[in-house]
């Protein structure tokens, strides 16, 4: 019985990590006074301390679920939390260490491997114009310290500063896509039979995934939705590979499409203004995430995203004072 409990509330606080991660702390909490040394429950402790930025702490939950059993979660995290200290020899290290206790995590591990060696300053900045040539390095260094947007902001700008650049900082602006797309949110409890439509989604997503091919999983994709045109958890994760193809207004179709579906259909409602905000479309993006934040359960994902459009909105208002 304690131990169908104990794996019934693993499966809940996982289930909230996305969404409501304090709350997926307090019941991670739960399970380790019950059983200090459960694997899952310190490695999903560390997890969600690390979706909090509390990286110091999440680690030494990590160091002891290492010291009961070695296990691919913990590494692979404990990897993680090194490339954001931007100590890449040990990150490289733990990637390693991880895919050997479980091989069929070399597709994960070298995706994360790729982030560290594609590194930024490869790029020959005498190349470019001197305006261009400080906002690029400006990007870097706002990437480096985490302020995504901010470093995305300066990339457009040296493009447009010079428009010899664009190619070298596109794989800049990639990498930043890339992070972001990421984010996104998707209905993981959507395969219920081995129906046609179950088997083609899951060929999209191994397209996807492990072949890297987002062509051929949009292919797969259209002919599900010839099945089904209302399948909402493959209208969502269209969206999100028309993001990675730069078709933002096609993937906001997607994801307008599964909203007129379901209204209340978070995930869809979160990667459209995802997409919104990378198109600097603020107020869209910002209307959207007041949405969601009128829901409880959305807030930690999706504060610090209103709240990075307010500052900037903020900062704009400010430079049209300056100028009038």
């Amino acid at each position: 019985m304690l131990e169908e409990y104990i794996g019934n509330k693993i499966r809940e606080a996982y289930d909230f990590m996305q969404n409501d991660t304090e709350k997926a702390l307090n019941i991670f909490d739960e399970i380790l006074e019950i059983e200090p040394d459960n694997i899952d429950a310190l490695n999903g402790k560390g997890s969600s301390l690390m979706k909090l930025n509390r990286f110091d702490e999440a680690d030494q939950y990590f160091n002891h679920s290492l010291s009961i059993c070695k296990n691919s979660s913990a590494l692979l995290n404990k990897g993680i939390i090194f490339k954001q200290k931007n100590d890449f020899e040990n990150a490289l290290t733990y990637y390693d260490k991880a895919c050997k206790v479980n091989p069929k995590l070399e597709n994960i591990v070298n995706i994360l491997k790729n982030e560290i060696t594609n590194v930024n300053d490869e790029i020959d900045l005498s190349e470019f114009n001197d305006e261009a040539n400080e906002l690029i390095k400006q990007g870097i260094e706002f990437k480096n310290q985490k302020k995504l947007w901010d470093s995305l902001d300066s990339f457009m700008r040296a493009i447009e500063a010079d428009e010899t650049c664009k190619e070298h900082v596109n794989e800049l602006i990639g990498e930043i896509k890339s992070i972001f797309q990421k984010e996104f949110l998707y209905n993981d409890d959507q395969f219920n039979s081995d129906s046609k439509i179950d088997r083609l989604k899951m060929q999209a997503l191994r397209a996807l995934i492990k072949e890297n091919n987002p062509s051929k999983a949009l292919t797969l994709m259209d002919l599900v939705l010839e099945l089904d045109e209302n399948d909402i958890n493959t209208l969502n994760h269209k969206g999100g590979v028309l993001f990675i193809c730069d078709e933002y207004e096609k993937a906001i179709e997607c994801f307008d499409t599964c909203l007129s579906i379901d209204k209340d259909y978070s995930y869809a409602l979160f990667n459209k203004a995802l997409v919104l905000r990378i198109m600097n479309k603020l107020p869209e993006a910002l209307q959207c995430f007041d949405e969601l934040l009128k829901t409880p359960q959305n807030y930690n994902k999706v504060k610090p995203y209103q709240l990075e459009i307010l500052d900037k909105l903020h900062e704009e208002t400010q430079h049209d004072l300056i100028l009038t």
